[in-house]
């Protein structure tokens, strides 16, 4: 920490105080001062009992037994006992800093030094026979309290403890050192910058309790004005008489770095915040510094220089100058997708490129590899300005083609490998149902009206900051067609649920699929790096597009019995 001289006050978060409180109303209820008569001025102990009475080893008895030892005082109930119970949370809390020292500290009952007792036979490993389990333990809480309060070596604070033998408190001291080992010359050093602070205060007429109010003996203006002058150099800082010190160098330098990191995160918290203002839509890369480039080669940094905007602001435009370009592009590609559709005819098993490749497995795979390469090549600096243009969805300055490149793009291996994985899963089955034609129409015209949805979606909340790629929206329109045309069958996925269990419902898959993009909704981190308006688009136009296929296969069912009804009327 570097600003010791506020005291320990100054870090005690209100919440630690609180459960402090707390872990006090767990402890055992002492028992009532037994008075003792010493023979010397040494103040009376806390809660005593006579030494000779726990003596049991039959050694003589010394002068340190005319003091007394604390006294064990009423068990615990016995499941409080079993627990530990010393906190709301039901644990110990161990310090091992000064700026930790809770407020309700004191010597009397120390602090904990570990999570748990010591039991008996580590006692007497300790410290023979000569003491018991429970002052023990309380004479190793006295001095791991003092060990962090700064108070070991204060001979007003350990004349207190004089009731414990020599012996005994050497032992504990160097059982804390081995086991639990604690800074004890800085929690000193810092306890006597405290002191020194308080100190120095009433040097100056402030008092410890409140520093910053004067006392009447500071000068006033009048006073000033009169000559009188009783403080030299005003109201600028006194000097420690003891000079500076190499711990208020090093504060001096971390104030120092902690004013500049606190100057540039709130920089980076007000940008945030702007940036948050209008929301954020799909996985984003971030803003990169130029000093990021500075040792890279010449070439590279000619290739990140040429892939980077130099606009200043959006180009002034309506919203219909913006999107009117890009819908008529995805009209005019749905309408060369339906014609595809028409005109296809399966090609024949010898006229195909890989003939013992499964016609389902060798579409998808294509697709598959096309995305895999696409991730290779986002890796390339030289192909950056390219694939800014026509891979990359940015609504500030829309580019009709990229609607279309934006689904084979991506530059996360997480989103790539997610995508293409539920794309294999049902992309397969999809295609053995509908064929090819119909498969590549639905997969591809899902991605172009889902991300027509997102431009359209950005633009009417003018969020010109964010940029959108991915196969989400395709491969949401591949799972909504094939999940609602089975929508009643059972599915399982990599053989699970097993047999007999029949699987899960396709119903049962889109609810999940909605109601996880509705929790997408409710995040603000996932909204930041989520498309979740693509998904949706993706997922209607699959449903809708399901829902035609069952259609016409149906007709298309009516239609082969007709004839069939016709010739048994003739017959």
């Amino acid at each position: 920490m570097s600003c010791c001289t506020l005291g320990v006050n100054a870090f005690r978060p209100r919440v630690q105080v609180a459960t402090h409180h707390l872990s006090r109303l767990s402890r055992p209820v002492s028992t009532p001062i037994i008075p003792v008569r010493f023979l010397s001025s040494t103040p009376q102990p806390y809660h005593s009992q006579p030494l000779q009475n726990r003596r049991r080893s039959g050694r003589n008895t010394t002068a340190t037994s005319l003091y007394t030892l604390p006294q064990k005082p009423t068990p615990w109930p016995t499941a409080a006992r079993r627990l530990g119970i010393r906190t709301v949370f039901g644990g110990r809390i161990v310090y091992k800093h000064y700026i930790e020292l809770p407020p309700n500290y004191t010597d009397e009952d120390g602090l904990d030094f570990s999570s748990k007792d010591l039991k008996a036979e580590e006692v007497v490993a300790i410290f023979g026979t000569d003491i018991d389990v429970y002052n023990a333990n309380k004479l190793l809480k006295i001095i791991h309290g003092r060990r962090i309060a700064g108070t070991l070596e204060d001979p007003m604070v350990a004349r207190r403890s004089y009731g414990y033998t020599m012996e005994q408190r050497k032992a504990a001291l160097a059982y804390l050192r081995d086991r639990y080992p604690v800074d004890e010359i800085a929690n000193a050093g810092l306890r006597a910058e405290d002191e020194l602070a308080a100190l120095e205060a009433l040097e100056e007429g402030a008092t410890p309790e409140n520093p910053e109010e004067p006392n009447a003996n500071k000068p006033t203006e009048e006073s000033e004005e009169k000559g009188i002058k009783l403080y030299k150099g005003g109201t600028q800082k006194k000097k420690s008489v003891y000079g500076e010190s190499v711990m208020d160098q090093l504060r001096a330098e971390n104030e120092a770095k902690w004013a500049a990191e606190k100057k540039r995160q709130e920089e980076e918290d007000a940008k945030k915040a702007e940036e948050e203002k209008n929301g954020v839509a799909g996985p984003l890369t971030p803003l990169t510094h130029p000093e990021k480039f500075a040792r890279l080669s010449p070439a590279v940094q000619k290739w990140i220089t040429s892939a980077t905007s130099d606009l200043k602001e959006p180009p002034k435009l309506s919203a219909w100058q913006r999107l009117w370009p890009s819908a008529a592009f995805v009209l005019v590609a749905l309408g060369g997708l339906a014609g595809y559709v028409y005109s296809y005819r399966p090609a024949k098993r010898h006229e195909r490129w890989f003939p013992e490749i499964p016609p389902a497995a060798a579409t998808v795979g294509a697709i598959i590899l096309l995305n895999a390469l696409v991730y290779v090549a986002w890796k390339q600096p030289m192909l950056w300005k390219p694939f800014n243009k026509y891979l990359l969805i940015a609504p500030a300055v829309p580019k009709p083609f990229s609607l279309l490149g934006a689904m084979f793009s991506h530059q996360a291996l997480g989103h790539l490998t997610v995508n293409m994985f539920f794309l294999w899963l049902t992309g397969t089955l999809l295609h053995d149902d509908i064929g090819r034609a119909n498969f590549l129409a639905l997969y591809l015209g899902s991605g172009l009206v889902a991300a027509l949805t997102t431009m359209a979606e950005a633009v009417a909340r003018q969020r010109w900051h964010i940029t959108t790629l991915g196969a989400s929206g395709a491969v949401y329109g591949a799972i909504g067609a094939y999940c609602w045309m089975h929508r009643l069958d059972g599915h399982r996925i990599l053989g699970f649920p097993p047999p007999p269990h029949e699987g899960i419902h396709g119903i049962v898959f889109l609810a999940f699929l909605i109601a996880t993009n509705l929790s997408f909704l409710l995040s603000k981190a996932a909204r930041k790096r989520i498309d979740v308006t693509s998904h949706f688009a993706g997922l209607g136009v699959g449903v809708a597009a399901g829902q035609w296929f069952l259609n016409k296969k149906e007709m298309d069912k009516k239609a082969r019995m007709q004839p069939m009804a016709v010739r048994v009327s003739k017959v």
